[in-house]
């Protein structure tokens, strides 16, 4: 019988090449029943990777989702495992045992399952929410304002019947709302010349948008270094008086923003305290998508997590 062509071009053992490569099986059973529902052995298990700053997060690729916990200090991935369920990210977190004792700090998204997952396996650890998170929350605020305005004027524009004047205005103001929805996202000092020129036409016409813009530049202005480090009651005031300005301008969309700020308001902190971001485990699964891209993607899984564990951890 012939090698496994992965065994020739790498030289890996024939085990692993047949994907018996994992170094622990993790079970989850129903005890109910007395039945293993699943056996599924982590495909990255390294707590000798475990540090004081960790991350947690998912990636996707294709139809399957994993969970990766990597050390923001060094890039290593510690843990991954093909699922992103509560009970079978903690089920794996128990096999670290005392390693993850020494994790002072842990940076995640804000999904139920990552913060769930931090309090149960890391209750010494101080969670912190980067700025990246909170942003993105912010931003859809500001593009749901966008299409709310633009819904308004198509509905206008179909209830004519004959083309006037004000029509050929509309459609020209739809397009101008259509274009400016990246630089809606963008600080003024990266908008080119006939950027600064269309958002001007944009806000002359709707200031409810331009107020909805200068208030996720003033959240995003938050996030400066010289904001950093700051004490906890100076962080606090400073949110609240964000809170404040948005419920005075009476933005609808930007109270979902604000209400899941508000939420996670002690991860949030955390980060000005601690300045623990979650842009390491952002970059490494960018890292992991080109290296699966580059290496004709995952047609054989088992073979294709073997090459990432053995890259990344």
């Amino acid at each position: 019988m012939p090698k496994p062509y992965s065994s020739i071009l790498f030289k890996s053992p024939p085990d692993i090449a047949q994907g018996a490569w994992h170094p622990n099986e993790l079970r989850v059973a129903n005890e109910a029943r007395g039945e293993v529902m699943k056996e599924q052995p982590p495909y990255v298990f390294k707590p000798e990777n475990t540090g004081d700053q960790m991350s947690i997060d998912d990636k996707a690729s294709g139809h399957d989702g994993f969970t990766i916990l990597s050390n923001t200090q060094t890039g290593k991935i510690a843990l991954m495992m093909e699922s992103t369920k509560c009970e079978e990210v903690e089920d794996a977190l128990a096999l670290f045992e005392n390693d993850l004792e020494k994790v002072k700090s842990i940076g995640c998204d804000m999904s139920p399952t990552c913060l769930k997952v931090c309090r149960e396996k890391l209750p010494q650890a101080q969670r912190v929410i980067d700025k990246f998170h909170i942003m993105q929350y912010v931003y859809d605020a500001v593009a749901q304002v966008r299409q709310r305005i633009q819904k308004g004027l198509t509905e206008e524009l179909s209830k004519g019947k004959q083309k006037t004047k004000k029509d050929k205005e509309i459609l020209s103001d739809l397009e101008s709302l259509g274009r400016c929805r990246h630089l809606l996202s963008q600080a003024v000092q990266k908008w080119s010349k006939a950027g600064k020129e269309l958002m001007c036409q944009v806000f002359e016409k709707h200031h409810e948008l331009k107020t909805a813009y200068l208030l996720s530049q003033d959240f995003k202005n938050r996030y400066d270094i010289h904001n950093s480090y700051k004490s906890r009651i100076f962080i606090e005031k400073d949110l609240f008086s964000r809170y404040e300005k948005v419920e005075k301008e009476k933005i609808k969309e930007f109270n979902q923003a604000v209400k899941m700020i508000e939420k996670h308001e002690t991860e949030i902190i955390n980060f000005f305290n601690l300045g623990h971001a979650n842009a390491k485990a952002e970059r490494l699964n960018g890292k992991m998508q080109r290296f699966i891209s580059n290496n004709y993607g995952m047609k054989d899984k088992d073979f294709a997590l073997y090459r990432i564990a053995l890259y990344f951890s």
